[in-house]
């Protein structure tokens, strides 16, 4: 059920326009509204309060799903908690726009675009995009896919919510900061399968054993190493998109993995 659930939410979020209200920060941002409006004592304004009441609706379909006990129930509900958990056609646009901008030579949408897609990514210093956008496709669905392959639709929908309130605490920060941290390596072994292994073992290996680093840089540096394509020097497009190749065929591999270990038995 767990591989099912997990094909279907990928079809349809590459395949279709996905609404407004299939973004999880669409129902954050509503439930925080209304429940700041009943919850006014002094208390809930500390930092770690607000990060539990954020949380509540991620566990309540949790437990939700628990006490129905139902298949179907939960088969429909992980397909629509990874597909508000994914969501990442705003990254798509926005990076199909930065394109069309290179292509013809428009500096100026070249640098808006980018921009754009620094922030989605949750990078607002400079940074190179094929950085941007190794993030944005690790934190959008490899890291959903492995939260969800462990703890189901709760745990997608908590990791959805821990992006989402990254942005405004440094605590946040690190707290997400922990729940990439084994993610991250993972994915980036998944890098050496698809790419370069030999050459990017020793960056994952001496990064992956350093408790400290941290998971994004680990993400680029392995990326660099791992891709094994021709780059000419005058095309600005041609690193961008062998390194999405990469990121793509590397959530290739993990489904193919999820689908061995259904066969096992070690995932229902």
């Amino acid at each position: 059920m767990v591989l099912i659930a997990l094909l279907i939410a990928l079809s349809v979020e590459r395949l279709y326009h996905s609404p407004g209200f299939l973004h999880w920060s669409f129902y954050l941002e509503r439930w925080q509204g209304w429940s700041a409006e009943r919850l006014k004592d002094e208390k809930w304004e500390s930092g770690p309060l607000q990060l539990v009441r954020m949380l509540v609706p991620a566990v309540a379909i949790g437990l939700l799903v628990v006490l129905l006990d139902n298949l179907m129930v939960t088969f429909i509900v992980s397909i629509l908690a990874l597909l508000l958990a994914i969501n990442c056609e705003p990254a798509r646009k926005e990076y199909k726009a930065y394109l069309k901008a290179a292509n013809r030579g428009d500096e100026q949408q070249v640098s808006a675009h980018q921009q754009a897609l620094t922030e989605f990514a949750g990078r607002h210093q400079p940074e190179q995009l094929s950085d941007s956008l190794i993030w944005i496709n690790y934190r959008q669905y490899i890291a959903v896919m492995f939260y969800f392959v462990l703890f189901g639709s709760f745990g997608a929908l908590v990791y959805a919510t821990l992006r989402y309130a990254e942005k405004d605490t440094k605590p946040r920060q690190q707290l997400l900061w922990f729940a990439d941290w084994v993610p991250a390596r993972l994915s980036a072994f998944g890098l050496l399968i698809v790419g370069h292994f030999s050459r990017a073992f020793p960056t994952w290996l001496q990064q992956s054993l350093n408790p400290q680093t941290d998971p994004d840089k680990l993400l680029f540096e392995v990326a660099g190493k791992a891709e094994d394509s021709p780059q000419h020097p005058d095309d600005r497009t041609e690193h961008i998109a062998c390194q999405l190749r990469l990121m793509r065929r590397q959530q290739v591999f993990w489904i193919v993995v999820i689908a061995a270990l259904t066969v096992w038995g070690a995932v229902s």
